[in-house]
Formats: C-alpha cells, sequence, structure tokens
C-alpha cells in the first residue's frame, strides 16, 4: 500500500492554514459596512484502492465561499430604498412645519394687532396716530408673507442644489458599478472574488438610497441595474449618467435626463420624477408636491387680504376728502397677471385675472392646447383635468380668452386666462393663478391720512318704521349694461310697498327713486344673500320690513366718519374665502394644519419602513453577518487542526527516517 502519509498531513495543513487565513479575515473585518462572512469548503481528495479496501489521501480546498442570500438582499435593498425616502421626506416636511408654525404665529399677532388699531380708528377716525398705526400693522403683515415667501424660494434653490449634488453622486456609483462589473468577469475566470462582489453591493445599497432600482444578474456574473425597471443605469460594464436640465416650461423646476454612454449627447428624459423613490424622489416629491402648492396656499391668503382691503378702501374718503386708493398692491396688475403665466412656447404670452378671490383654491395647474381652439386645464395636486374652449377675440387681435367659470361641470376657479396668440398643438402651459401672492402683497399707502375710513355713502332709516330691517350700503363695480349712479341723483330713497296682488299677508318689495322722484328701480327683491344693487350702490337688507317703511341713502359727508372703518372692522370675522367658508384666520390655520398633519402622517411611515428594513437587515445579517463568538471558536478550531496536520507530518517525516535507517 503506497499511501503518502506525508503528502496527506500536508493536505490537511494547506487546509488548516486556509480556514485560519479565512477566519481572520472575518474577523478582521467584522465592522466593514457590507462585508459578508467568507467559508472555506474543503472536500476529500481522491481515494486509494489496496485489496478491497479504500485508504483517504487526505483533504482539498473546493472554494472560498460568500454566505450570501440573493432574496435577502433584494429584500433589504427594497426596504432600504423605502426607508431612505420616507426619512428624507420627514425630514424635510419637519422644516416646513416649523418655519409655518412660527410665521403663522406672526401673522395671527400682526392680523390681531391691526384689527386693534382698525377698532381704535372707529372709535376715533379723525387721530392720525391710530391709523399710523394701523398702517404700521399692514406693514407687519406684508413683512410676514414676503419672507416667508422668500425663505420658500431659497428652499426651492436649496433643494435644486440637492438634486444636482444626488445626481452627480448617482453617475459616480454607477460608473462604480460598471467598473466592478468587468473587474469581476475578469477575475471569475480563476474563482469567486467574494471581496468585489461586496464592494459592488454596497454601491447597489448607495444607489438604492438615492433612486428606486432593480437588478438583474447575467451568466457572466455581471449586474445590470434598472431605474425603477424601466430606464437603464448599469448594463454590463456600461454605465449611464445623470444630468439636471433647467425644466419646461419652468426653468426653476429642473428634471433628470439619462445619457448613453456611447453616446453622450443623447439624454432621455425621466418622466415622473416624484415616483423616482429613494431621497431623490423625495426631493422632487417635496419642491413640486410641498413647497410650490404651500407658496400658493399662503399667496392665496395674501391676495385675499389685499383684494379685501383695497374693496373696501374703494367705498370710502380718506382724511383729506379723497375717494380711497388700493390699500394694498392691485391684485391684477399687469407684471402680477403675466407671472402667474409660464409657457414652453416663447411666441405665446398669456396673463391670469383673478375674478373672484373666494373661489380660489391655491391650486396649480398645467394648460395643454389640443387644437381647434379647444384646451385641457389639469389641476397638478388632484390630476382632475377640465375640458375649456377659447373665446377668439375680434380682428385683428389674435387673444385667446378662457374663462373658468363653468358651464358644468367646470367649476368657477375664480380666474381667467387670456393668451396673446393660438398656441401650438400640444404646447403646455403652467398656471400658477397665488404662488407669487405672497412676495407680490406690498402696502400701497404712504401715511395714516390716506386711510378711507370715512364711507362715500351712508343710510339713514326713517323715525317712523316700524319693521325690523336694517340696511348696509357700499359702493361696487356696476354690471354691465348698468352704470354709476350719478352723484347729482342723490339722495336716494328706499321705499318697501306693497306689490298690488292683494295677498295676505301682502308682498312687499322695495322701489328706489332719485332726488326728484323718478324711480331707478322697481318691485325689486333681494338676492339670497339679502343684497340689492342698482347701479353701483349694493344695499345689504338684514331683518323683517314693514309695509311704508323708507331709508336715505345719501353722501357722506365729513372725511372723519367711521362708516368705512366699520367695514375694514367686519373683515376680521368675514368669511369670503374657501366659497365663504373661512375667514383668512382660518384659511392661516388650515394650511399649518394640513403641513402639520402631513408631517405627522410621514413620520408614522418613516417609523414603519425604518422597522421594515431593519428587520429585513438583521435576516440577511443572521446570514452574512461575522459573529465574533463563532469565530473564536473557529479560530481555536481550525488552530488545533492545524497542529494536528502538523503532527501527522512530523509522524509521516519519522517514519521515513526510521525506514531509511533499516540495514
Amino acid at each position: 500500500m503506497a499511501v503518502d502519509l506525508y503528502q496527506t498531513g500536508v493536505s490537511g495543513l494547506l487546509a488548516a492554514q486556509g480556514q485560519l487565513a479565512t477566519t481572520g479575515h472575518n474577523i478582521a473585518n467584522v465592522n466593514t459596512e457590507g462585508y459578508s462572512r467568507q467559508r472555506v469548503e474543503q472536500m476529500t481528495t481522491l481515494h486509494m484502492q489496496s485489496g478491497s479496501q479504500f485508504y483517504g489521501t487526505g483533504t482539498r480546498v473546493t472554494d472560498v465561499t460568500r454566505m450570501y442570500q440573493e432574496y435577502a438582499f433584494k429584500d433589504v435593498l427594497v426596504n432600504n430604498t423605502e426607508k431612505a425616502g420616507a426619512e428624507a421626506l420627514y425630514n424635510q416636511l419637519s422644516f416646513l412645519d416649523q418655519s409655518l408654525s412660527g410665521v403663522n404665529k406672526g401673522l395671527a399677532t400682526s392680523l390681531d394687532d391691526m384689527y386693534k388699531a382698525i377698532n381704535a380708528v372707529v372709535d376715533n377716525p379723525g387721530n392720525l396716530g391710530n391709523r399710523e398705526l394701523m398702517l404700521a400693522n399692514a406693514k407687519d403683515i406684508t413683512n410676514h408673507f414676503n419672507e416667508y415667501y422668500s425663505a420658500l424660494e431659497q428652499e426651492t434653490v436649496i433643494k435644486n442644489r440637492d438634486i444636482q449634488s444626488r445626481a452627480d453622486h448617482v453617475t459616480s456609483l454607477t460608473a462604480g458599478i460598471a467598473e466592478l462589473n468587468q473587474q469581476i468577469m475578469n477575475a471569475g475566470l480563476n474563482g469567486t472574488p467574494n471581496d468585489l462582489l461586496d464592494q459592488r453591493d454596497r454601491l447597489i445599497q448607495d444607489l438604492g438610497q438615492e433612486v428606486k432600482i432593480t437588478t438583474l444578474k447575467g451568466h457572466d456574473g455581471m449586474i445590470s441595474v434598472m431605474l425603477d425597471g424601466r430606464e437603464p443605469l448599469v448594463s454590463g460594464n456600461q454605465a449611464y449618467g445623470m444630468e439636471v436640465r433647467l425644466g419646461s416650461p419652468d426653468p426653476q423646476q429642473t428634471e433628470l435626463y439619462l445619457t448613453s454612454p456611447n453616446n453622450p449627447d443623447q439624454a432621455t428624459r425621466i418622466k415622473g420624477s416624484q415616483a423616482l423613490g429613494g431621497e431623490m424622489g423625495a426631493l422632487f416629491h417635496y419642491r413640486d408636491q410641498v413647497l410650490g402648492p404651500n407658496l400658493s396656499d399662503m399667496g392665496k391668503v395674501a391676495i385675499a387680504i389685499a383684494d379685501a382691503f383695497n374693496e373696501v378702501q374703494k367705498q370710502g374718503v380718506d382724511l383729506n376728502g379723497l375717494p380711497g386708493k388700493n390699500f394694498f398692491a392691485d391684485i391684477n396688475a399687469p407684471d402680477a397677471q403675466k407671472h402667474r403665466f409660464i409657457g414652453n412656447n416663447p411666441a405665446i404670452s398669456g396673463a391670469v385675472e383673478i375674478t373672484d378671490t373666494g373661489k380660489l383654491t391655491g391650486g396649480e395647474y398645467t394648460l395643454k392646447f389640443k387644437g381647434s381652439g379647444a384646451y385641457e386645464l389639469t389641476d397638478i395636486t388632484t390630476g382632475k383635468s377640465y375640458d375649456v374652449n377659447a373665446t377668439a377675440a375680434a380682428a385683428p387681435s389674435t387673444e385667446q380668452t378662457l374663462t373658468l367659470s363653468g358651464p358644468e361641470p367646470l367649476p368657477n376657479l375664480g380666474f381667467n386666462i387670456t393668451l396673446n396668440d393660438v398656441p401650438n398643438t400640444n404646447d403646455e402651459m403652467q398656471i400658477r393663478p397665488t404662488r407669487q401672492g405672497g412676495n407680490e402683497l406690498k402696502v400701497e399707502l404712504n401715511t395714516g391720512d390716506q386711510i378711507a375710513a370715512s364711507g362715500s355713502i351712508m343710510v339713514d332709516a326713517n323715525k317712523d318704521n316700524t319693521g325690523t330691517t336694517k340696511v348696509g350700503v357700499q359702493l361696487v363695480e356696476p354690471t354691465a349694461p348698468a352704470t354709476a349712479i350719478p352723484k347729482a341723483d342723490y339722495p336716494l330713497t328706499v321705499k318697501v310697498e306693497d306689490d298690488g296682488t292683494a295677498s295676505t299677508p301682502p308682498v312687499l318689495l322695495y322701489n328706489v327713486y332719485d332726488v326728484s322722484g323718478t324711480a331707478i328701480g322697481t318691485s325689486v327683491t333681494p338676492d339670497a344673500d339679502g343684497n340689492i344693487t342698482i347701479g353701483d350702490v349694493q344695499m345689504n337688507i338684514k331683518g323683517t320690513p314693514a309695509e311704508y317703511d323708507q331709508f336715505v341713502i345719501k353722501q357722506a359727508k365729513g372725511s372723519g366718519n367711521n362708516t368705512n372703518a366699520l367695514a375694514f372692522a367686519d373683515l376680521q370675522n368675514k368669511k369670503w374665502l374657501n366659497n365663504g367658508k373661512s375667514t383668512v384666520t382660518d384659511s392661516l390655520n388650515q394650511t399649518a394644519v394640513e403641513i402639520g398633519g402631513l408631517t405627522k402622517n410621514q413620520r408614522v411611515k418613516a417609523e414603519a419602513a425604518g422597522a421594515a428594513y431593519k428587520q429585513s437587515y438583521d435576516r440577511m445579517l443572521s446570514t452574512s453577518g461575522v459573529n465574533l463568538d463563532e469565530e473564536a471558536v473557529n479560530l481555536l478550531r481550525y488552530q488545533q487542526s492545524y497542529m494536528a496536520s502538523a503532527r501527522v507530518v512530523t509522524v509521516a517525516s519519522e517514519t521515513m527516517n526510521t525506514l531509511l535507517q533499516i540495514r
């Protein structure tokens, strides 16, 4: 029998040496992120037959195995993307929630202070100090809106920079994965390059934090990486780059493109960037679905404040006896209307006119021209679309006007759109009726004496009236074909009279007569809101009238009366926002509550995503993680194996020496 005892011992010695080296490698990399535990695989060498017996000839190392489960890694990859995106969005929402809470408190305080000043003007309309205080508080309100707008605009710029930085990082990661693909394929010809595989998986995990990816393993050991299963990021040893380019139609709303490794000039736009997942998707979602709409919500309130105060200001006269001019900047100034429209066709400009601040939703829209005078308006937040037909201006003008006030199912959105010309088919435009509102809120008055606290018209009830009716009056913009009532026609007399039908109880109507007794409004009844409008005079009727009641509407005398100041004071509790459901304070609180609710819900999502990731990561570590206690036991075991194999070699050597000494 020619069994080589020396070779048998050497084979065990070499195997134990490999085991010790691998165990030491595991221990050394216990804190290396992404490292997978390795194990030496061995098997017996070819046996030797002697007679009817089979004798072993030792052992050999067949492979160094990487303790890795592909399904566990992919589970970690998916949960890692969800966790990274959820936590990133929560951190961003937390910042906005804190900022909005601070601004909301400041605005609430300034509004309360201004209404206190208005009440002081009501009590003493001739006091210039009270007027100056009212004006100072109004400027505080504009400062809060302006500063909040600037802060969120700067936040948008910062997020754009973050997107650029992360796009560069994605490009470097894809290049690294492609390079490792090549190295793994080359090394795989002579074995399994475990450490290179760990490095590649680590880069894939880092890439999965940025965006949602799927992987596909090839037969050559290379891995292809797809962006959300659609666009390639890595194909073998070829890496695609990620670029950030100016958005269309809004250049500030930057977009992502993938560039081909074979043709860098060729780029594919990544559609639906908000659905990218990971931290990149969170950035897009926060910028486009949170920051922009929040600016529009706050802008809606700013526009409503400006419009309401300007309307009241127009009703009165100031301390100098002059008609009131705008308290705040005109919400429909030409520049303001232009800022609400952004188009992708430089030949098409547009303007958005606010027609009813109470109907504004704070929404933002895309407008697409479908041809033949037909447009499609889509709410960006809800995704709801409306078909809108344009009205062309009379020749030679080429203007197109879109009236957004019905008929059903088109709701009254509180604004109209005017285009300078007919767009090209499939041209897209963005409509932002209120986003700039916070930035454009400015106090137009310079001194307190310009506040129109005095009413330009007033109403007196006849002392012999027996009904409980109270009449309020204000000037409004006359609706064509009606025109403003000339001052020479004042005072006006309003009489409550029987309609002559001898009904029981009698049907009472309102008749309006000018100074000469000529009827200028007959058989009039209040509308659902109790209003009667004759020319530019609107009366608000409250209470129950009695036949023969009379009221006299006349030009107000004296610039120091408080008739119009009372109208300013009424704005504090007036519900005209959100279709007559909210006051200014209600709307501000609603915006803050919505962001607070989003933040709270996102925190729950982030915690759930973190728990799911930890569970999947722990499951992966149970297979691939290094256990120092286990490795310490293995170290002792392989040390003993090494010593025992060395003893076998010694015995073989001693045996050979003994044989050589026989004579």
